[in-house]
């Protein structure tokens, strides 16, 4: 069996061990509780609509609640994607890391990626347009990582579109999404048409995978080890946090805020 021919075998054996409930997780991935922040500040509170169509207050859902993600387990080296397979049907792009590599998230509360500087992602969006972030740009952004299938990621996409709609993110933060873990046999599938469906207007980059390591080239880039998984960058290019779960509206505002504006005796 050739390198590529095993690397596939071995993603597709990764992909069939996703899921969300506890008793089908086995090795690599697994559902977590986390708490995702432990601030008190204020946040904006944002309305959410119902299945009736009843406004319901999501100001009770905020930073400190507890949060779950599906959460997965990846190295920390990238490599070079040269083809991908048909039946990904173009749900697959190119991506360059440049640039060293954030460590796997494994402890939130204490995260050593905290002050490093991100690697840059060269990559496209689906429909072949360049997308690109990097820590030379100057501007405070919010990298989203989420996988289609999973529905922690279904829940969070209708809170951020909250936050976007009420124009309630810090003055001058970027929102870039990053459509990762692909996978053909799941729920959802094409991402491309998911992000469509969830009314996602950010940039997004479509990640590729390395077949012959079994790894999302960006994922592992950034230490992805759940979704969706967030990494909120200041304008040095900096790492200030990074979370997976879901913490909804409220606990976006108030957790980016707090962390982009700490107190000064933080």
């Amino acid at each position: 069996m050739s390198r590529r021919a095993a690397g596939i075998a071995a993603l597709s054996i990764l992909l069939s061990l996703v899921g969300c409930s506890s008793d089908e997780l086995v090795y690599v991935f697994e559902t977590t509780t986390s708490v995702a922040a432990t601030t008190e500040a204020d946040s904006t509170v944002l309305e959410r609509r119902t299945d009736d169509g009843v406004a319901e207050d999501a100001s009770s859902r905020v930073a400190g609640a507890s949060t779950t993600s599906t959460s997965l387990v990846v190295s920390t080296t990238t490599s070079e994607v040269s083809e991908f397979p048909g039946e990904y049907d173009g749900q697959l792009r190119h991506v360059d890391v440049v640039g060293d590599v954030l460590p796997p998230l494994t402890n939130p509360h204490s995260d050593e990626a905290v002050g490093m500087s991100i690697p840059q992602l060269v990559g496209e969006d689906y429909d072949g347009n360049d997308v690109s972030f990097g820590p030379e740009d100057g501007v405070a952004t919010l990298v989203v990582f989420l996988a289609h299938w999973c529905p922690h990621c279904n829940n969070e996409v209708p809170e951020i579109n909250l936050v976007r709609d009420a124009d309630a993110w810090p003055a001058g933060l970027r929102v870039i999404g990053v459509s990762t873990a692909v996978a053909p046999d799941r729920p959802n599938f094409p991402p491309q048409r998911w992000l469509v469906e969830k009314d996602w207007t950010y940039p997004v980059i479509a990640d590729a995978i390395d077949f012959e390591r079994a790894t999302f080239v960006a994922g592992e880039a950034y230490g992805v080890t759940g979704f969706p998984f967030m990494t909120l960058v200041d304008e040095q290019g900096k790492v200030r946090g990074r979370w997976s779960g879901e913490i909804g509206a409220d606990g976006l505002v108030s957790l980016v805020s707090s962390l982009l504006d700490p107190p000064a005796d933080a």
